[in-house]
C-alpha cells in the first residue's frame, strides 16, 4: 500500500484544496501518514503570503524530500516561484493549485485514509483583483471566480454526510462572491443536521449590511466576523489601497454590535508598513481600544517583489517592527480575556469537536469534562476559569 503524507502552510483555502486533493487519492491502495514520517509520497501545499511563509515552504520542501521517495508540491509559492523552486529542487514535481474545483462525489473518505471533520471549510470563491499595494496573492491567484450555488450546497450536504456539522465558508476575498452570501447562508441553513455556518474572513469594504442582517436573523450562523483591519491610521489605510477610513471600520463595527451584541469581531494588523511612524501606529492602538477586538492576528510587513509597496520610500526598520508587535500582543492579551471573561459564570453553547473541547458560537475554545459521544453534538456547559496562553495566536480557552 502506498504510504502517503500532506502538509499545508497557510489560510483555510489552502486546506480546502488540500482536502480536495487527498478526496482525489482515496482508495484502497494508499494510507494516510503523518508529517514527519518515511511516506512513499510527499504532497506540500505552499504559501507565499509574507517571506516567512516562502522560508517555511522551502523547508517543508527540504524535509519531504529526505522522507519522501517522491515529493509533489503545489500551492501559491509553487505558482508564483515555480521556476525557483525547480531550480532549486530539481526532484520534486510541481501541480497547479485545484482553485474551486469541487470535491468529487466519492469524497466520503476511506476509513484508513482520513477521519471526517466535525468542522469543514467549503471554499466557494477564489482570486482577488483589488491589488492591496502589500499583497502578492492577486498576481498569483488571479480574478476573481465563484463557485455556483447549486455546487455548494451539493458539496456541502456530501460534507455533513460524511460528518461535518459546522461549514465554513472560504476563499481568498470572499466578499466578492459573485451569487451573493446571504442566499448561500440561506440555502445552507435548511440542510438538516447541519447545525453552524461560519464565514471565514471578510474584507470590511466588501462586507455589505444586507449579510450583517442575515447573520443577525439566522440561528445557524455564528456569530463571528474577522474582518481585516491592517492599519488605524487613513494615510496608511490609503498607500496600502484599502478604499476605506478608520471612521469606516468604526461605523461598520458599530453597526454589527447593535445587530449581533455577542458577535466575536477579530482582526488582522500589519504593523511597520512603509510610512508607520509613531502617529500612525499610535492611531491603530487607539481605534484597537475602540473596538476591543476578540482577537488580533499580527503581522510584520513583509516586503513583495512585484507589489507597489515593494518600493516605498520610508521603511520601518525591524527592531522597531519588534517592539510595536510586543505591545499589540499585550492587546490582543488584554483584549481576549475581557472578551472572554464577560461568559464566566453564565452557560455556553459548544460544537464539540473532540473529547472535552468545543467551540462556541463567537469562536471560543472550551476544554471541560466530556465523553467521546458527545463528538459532533451541541452541548451547553457553564465554565468559571479563562486562561489565554499569548505565545499562541489562536488561543482561546475557557476550562469548565
Amino acid at each position: 500500500m502506498t504510504k502517503v503524507v500532506f502538509y499545508t502552510l497557510g489560510c483555510k483555502a489552502n486546506q480546502y484544496q488540500t482536502e480536495v486533493l487527498k478526496s482525489q487519492l482515496i482508495n484502497d491502495r494508499f494510507q494516510l501518514g503523518l508529517h514527519g514520517e518515511e511516506a512513499d509520497l510527499y504532497v506540500i501545499n505552499t504559501c507565499t503570503v509574507t517571506e516567512t511563509a516562502d522560508r517555511k515552504s522551502r523547508q517543508a520542501i527540504r524535509r519531504a524530500l529526505r522522507l519522501g521517495k517522491k515529493v509533489i508540491v503545489t500551492g501559491c509559492y509553487a505558482k508564483l516561484e515555480k521556476s525557483l523552486l525547480s531550480k532549486l529542487f530539481p526532484q520534486i514535481e510541481i501541480l497547479e493549485p485545484s482553485s474551486i474545483s469541487r470535491r468529487p462525489s466519492t469524497m466520503i473518505p476511506h476509513p484508513s485514509f482520513i477521519v471526517p471533520r466535525i468542522r469543514a471549510n467549503l471554499m466557494i470563491q477564489d482570486g482577488c483583483e483589488h491589488f492591496c499595494s502589500y499583497c502578492i496573492l492577486p498576481y498569483v491567484r488571479g480574478k476573481v471566480k465563484s463557485k455556483p450555488i447549486e455546487d455548494v450546497i451539493a458539496e456541502a450536504e456530501e460534507l455533513v454526510d460524511a460528518g461535518a456539522r459546522e461549514i465554513i465558508l472560504t476563499g481568498i476575498n470572499l466578499g466578492t462572491y459573485q451569487y451573493q452570501l446571504s442566499s448561500v447562508v440561506h440555502r445552507l441553513s435548511l440542510i438538516e443536521n447541519l447545525y453552524r455556518i461560519r464565514l471565514s474572513s471578510l474584507e470590511p469594504m466588501y462586507l455589505s449590511k444586507d449579510l450583517i442582517d442575515t447573520i443577525a436573523k439566522n440561528p445557524k450562523v455564528c456569530h463571528h466576523l474577522h474582518l481585516p483591519l491592517q492599519s488605524g491610521d487613513n494615510e496608511i489605510l490609503k498607500a496600502m489601497n484599502r478604499n476605506y477610513s478608520r471612521e469606516d471600520y468604526l461605523e461598520l463595527v458599530n453597526y454589527i454590535k447593535r445587530q449581533i451584541p455577542d458577535c466575536a469581531i477579530t482582526t488582522d494588523i500589519i504593523v511597520g508598513f512603509p510610512g508607520e511612524g509613531e502617529k500612525e501606529f499610535q492611531n491603530t492602538i487607539d481605534l484597537i481600544h475602540k473596538v476591543k477586538f476578540a482577537r488580533l492576528h499580527v503581522f510584520p510587513f513583509s516586503k513583495r517583489k512585484g507589489t507597489a509597496a515593494y518600493n516605498f520610500p520610508a521603511q520601518v526598520d525591524q527592531n522597531t517592527k519588534k517592539k510595536r508587535i510586543e505591545i499589540l500582543r499585550q492587546l490582543r492579551a488584554k483584549y481576549l480575556k475581557e472578551f472572554a471573561s464577560q461568559y464566566l459564570n453564565q452557560e455556553v453553547e459548544i460544537l464539540v469537536e473532540k473529547k472535552g473541547e468545543g467551540l462556541t458560537s463567537n469562536y471560543l475554545r472550551v476544554v471541560y469534562s466530556g465523553s467521546k459521544s458527545e463528538v459532533g453534538t451541541l452541548k451547553k456547559v457553564k465554565f468559571s476559569k479563562v486562561f489565554i496562553d499569548n505565545d499562541d495566536e489562536k488561543s482561546s480557552v475557557i476550562f469548565h
